[in-house]
């Protein structure tokens, strides 16, 4: 009985190791990037609280109106993009390439909104040098703002490919049955989701430390 145990004990862990193995390179690489970039915000999040706890009762900031109006662009933005792998399955590219395009205009004017809100924290006497707290709130929307440019960027390239496949019907079918292209599609899901999540995350400690 023992012995059925460990090789029980034995064979879930194998099984485990497998399931591990089996995750695409290009999957593994997104999961270990989106840790390491978790744990960055996580330290500035905690240097930013620090900093926060430390100062006297009597400061005032004012958080930008413009931070509320980009979190709902964004998460907007991530309804849209939330779809976009069902409707390839479906080899729907009109829904696609719909659902693409919505889905980089609203992150193209969340990213537009944030420029304009950072001109409103200058407006307001909150400068990046000088304040820590205002070096804070400048560095992590901006940190964030970086990284969903390189989603943007993997967004438009995508859109490209999908407009040049919705209008040629061989490239159409190569397109469709292409497991990488899906397998792509997945990851932008999964990456805006995670921006999604992260601004939510800077948004309400913004909203509950100022």
């Amino acid at each position: 009985m023992r012995s059925e145990n460990q090789n029980k004990i034995g064979a879930g862990k194998s099984s485990r190791f497998e399931k591990i193995e089996r995750i695409p390179p290009l999957k593994m690489l997104l999961y270990m990037s989106m840790a390491g970039m978790g744990i960055l915000f996580l330290v500035v999040i905690f240097l930013f609280l620090h900093r926060v706890w430390s100062m006297p009762f009597s400061y005032s900031y004012h958080l930008p109106k413009l931070f509320s109006l980009s979190t709902v662009l964004l998460l907007c933005s991530g309804f849209f993009i939330h779809y976009v792998p069902m409707f390839y399955k479906q080899d729907n590219l009109h829904q696609l390439k719909r659902n693409m395009r919505w889905g980089l205009v609203l992150g193209i004017l969340f990213t537009l909104s944030q420029v304009v809100a950072w001109y409103e924290m200058t407006k307001s006497g909150i400068y990046f040098s000088g304040q820590a707290i205002g070096t804070y709130l400048y560095l992590l929307s901006a940190m964030h703002l970086l990284h969903l440019g390189g989603g943007l960027t993997f967004l438009s390239v995508l859109y490209l490919k999908v407009n040049r496949a919705a209008i040629d019907p061989i490239r159409h079918l190569v397109f469709i049955r292409d497991p990488f292209r899906r397998m792509q599609l997945e990851i932008l899901r999964t990456y805006w989701h995670f921006l999604d999540l992260l601004w939510l995350v800077l948004y309400f400690v913004f909203v509950f430390a100022l």
